[in-house]
């Protein structure tokens, strides 16, 4: 199977929206909304502006807390992937 132009291979995601808040290593939280959730990352969508490369903390419901790196940013929301504890 060949990869589409422009493609790049990532694991299945799930549509949700769970509800979490996200840390900022400046100290500062803010309320946000988690959709397109993956083993690798999910889509943050929330009125606070991101920057590419960014790492947050994400806590969630039930799961604990989540360390993850900004990958991409549109108006509205942000694309994080989930950081293993020695990427962080």
């Amino acid at each position: 199977m060949e990869r589409m132009q422009g493609w790049i291979g990532r694991k299945d995601r799930h549509p949700v929206a769970v509800d979490a808040v996200v840390h900022r290593a400046d100290g500062s939280k803010f309320p946000a909304s988690l959709t397109n959730f993956s083993d690798n990352g999910c889509r943050i969508e929330s009125d606070a502006e991101f920057r590419i490369g960014e790492r947050l903390q994400i806590a969630i419901p039930r799961m604990g807390q989540v360390k993850a790196q900004v990958r991409w940013v549109v108006a509205g929301s942000a694309g994080a992937k989930f950081l293993a504890e020695s990427d962080f």
